[in-house]
């Protein structure tokens, strides 16, 4: 399949690793340089995007001293192959072996809104892998919906077709897809603003999750319907939620932590954040994935915020 390069201020074309499937994983190494401002175990990080998204939803300056993170395009996203199929479980398993052809034996994770849903099949079902857990204003599975966002919008399969392109229609031009990152709450938008360039960024990120066309978010989508083993995850898992985000509410951290009975788990809200929190707190989110400074809760250091 031709995959067309991403043209976002000079962004080098990504790497692209091939599945045993056949199908192609599309990625950027984000490489920290310089001595760690806040020394690590120098753990590889694997960064998970959220919908409707693509690798390119990054702070434009994504570098964080002395750790390499791995920033993918999931199935049918930017660069990577659709996978007609796509699950929770298998994008988890198609992370896992990008991981594994990277030779790394053990990762950190750091996971973004939906992109947590991948993220907690990961961890579930490769726990050999996955040594730290962090999601950041995550998205609980569908079955969550009617305790912790009883105003969100409950589609059922029949109906994904419509949303997909109602959501992010195929051929999005910058403005559009720049508005659509932006959001509609005044918490959301100033942070995506706060960073100087974030917002063309996240733009072209929209864009590029239907590049190749709607398929990979239509899959993506249609998992958020599927329930997700949370109890069987061992791996420390940090949650960080926003105390006004209104797309991922804080109940769905809390959500989500009450059902993951096998992890030591800690929950920690931003005061006064939107769902845009991750851009003006990359830094410490990424190290939180890393086995580098701690408290005895296993909860990345408060300063580091």
């Amino acid at each position: 399949m031709d995959h067309p390069s991403d043209d976002v201020g000079g962004a080098p074309e990504p790497q692209r690793f091939e599945l045993s499937s056949g199908r192609i994983l599309a990625f950027d190494l984000v490489v920290g340089g310089g001595p760690a401002d806040r020394p690590t175990s120098g753990a590889p990080v694997l960064v998970v995007h959220g919908t409707p998204d693509s690798r390119l939803a990054t702070p434009p300056d994504a570098q964080v001293g002395g750790i390499t993170q791995i920033v993918v395009d999931r199935p049918g996203f930017g660069d990577s192959d659709p996978h007609p199929e796509a699950t929770p479980a298998s994008v988890a398993d198609d992370l896992a072996e990008l991981c594994a052809g990277l030779g790394h034996e053990r990762v950190g994770v750091m996971a973004w809104s939906a992109g947590a849903l991948f993220a907690t099949a990961m961890a579930a079902r490769h726990p050999d892998l996955v040594r730290r857990l962090v999601l950041a204003a995550p998205l609980a599975p569908a079955d969550a919906w009617e305790e912790t966002a009883p105003d969100r919008y409950r589609f059922v399969a029949d109906d994904v077709a419509f949303i997909v392109e109602f959501l992010v229609p195929v051929g999005i031009d910058l403005e559009a897809a720049i508005q659509l990152a932006l959001g509609d709450s005044e918490e959301r938008r100033g942070e995506v603003e706060s960073v100087p360039g974030a917002a063309e960024r996240l733009g072209r990120a929209v864009m590029a999750s239907v590049r190749s066309g709607n398929e990979g978010l239509q899959r993506d989508l249609l998992a958020q319907l599927e329930p997700i083993e949370l109890s069987g995850i061992d791996a420390p898992c940090h949650i960080v939620v926003g105390e006004h985000d209104t797309t991922c509410p804080p109940a769905m951290g809390r959500w989500l932590a009450d059902r993951m009975t096998g992890s030591e788990v800690t929950v920690e809200q931003v005061p006064g954040a939107g769902h845009a929190f991750p851009l003006v707190r990359w830094g410490p989110l990424i190290r939180a994935a890393t086995d580098g400074p701690h408290d005895g809760a296993g909860r990345a250091r408060l300063d580091a915020w």
